[in-house]
């Protein structure tokens, strides 16, 4: 692994219940390893202690961008950074999800909490050339619907036929969306020519694989980012 690099924290937004959207402004040496929706690096606060965290941007931008819980470690040390503060980070890790697979086969997005981050990454990055890529459908699940970090932007999302639907555990004022669990919606999405990247716990990742399945997607057509 390389070394590590000095990065500036620009944006520390409260986006929901001890939900941060934070950005880094990285070294450009950095950025450049960067190329693939999925990806993450690790991140070393003052303390000297470090942890991996996905990105929620898009291949080929910098600031990198992440959504991030309050917790206590590293979690909890740089989301109360201020503005201006740096922090080390290291080179971007993994192989990332296989994007260039959803230019062949319909796409199926499932995530729950903030590991809907990394699949955010993934629909920006179709967003950019979304004339090359097939049908997308997703689901989002949240414990709340304050817990929808970015929301808002779903909208746009729909618009360019990127289509997710976010669940929640627990309802809210004026909620009218879907209630329950990610697994209990498997059946609404489209899967017979499908491929699925999917981003959560491993409870979660393994009972959706399976549901998948029975439905008729072969385990090797499923996809994670880790």
């Amino acid at each position: 692994m390389p070394g590590w690099s000095r990065a500036t924290l620009t944006q520390n937004d409260l986006v929901g219940p001890g939900l941060h959207r934070l950005s880094l402004e990285v070294p450009a040496g950095v950025s450049s390893g960067f190329h693939a929706p999925g990806q993450y690096h690790r991140v070393r606060v003052a303390s000297g202690a470090d942890a991996p965290f996905s990105f929620a941007s898009a291949p080929g931008t910098n600031p990198f961008e992440y959504f991030i819980r309050e917790s206590e470690g590293v979690a909890g040390e740089l989301t109360a950074l201020p503005l201006g503060a740096t922090v080390k980070v290291g080179h971007p890790e993994g192989a990332g999800f296989p994007v260039e697979k959803a230019r062949a086969h319909d796409l199926v997005l499932i995530g729950t909490g903030t590991g809907f981050a990394p699949l955010r990454s993934v629909l920006l990055t179709i967003l950019k050339a979304r004339k090359q890529y097939r049908q997308v459908h997703g689901l989002w699940g949240v414990l709340t619907p304050a817990h929808l970090a970015f929301g808002a932007e779903l909208p746009a999302f729909a618009q360019a036929r990127l289509h997710i639907t976010p669940t929640v555990t627990t309802t809210g004022p004026g909620w009218k969306g879907a209630v329950g669990q990610v697994q209990d919606l498997i059946d609404t999405l489209p899967v017979e020519n499908a491929v699925a990247f999917l981003c959560g716990q491993h409870e979660m990742v393994k009972d959706v694989t399976d549901r998948l399945g029975r439905r008729g997607l072969p385990a090797d057509r499923v996809f994670l980012n880790f």
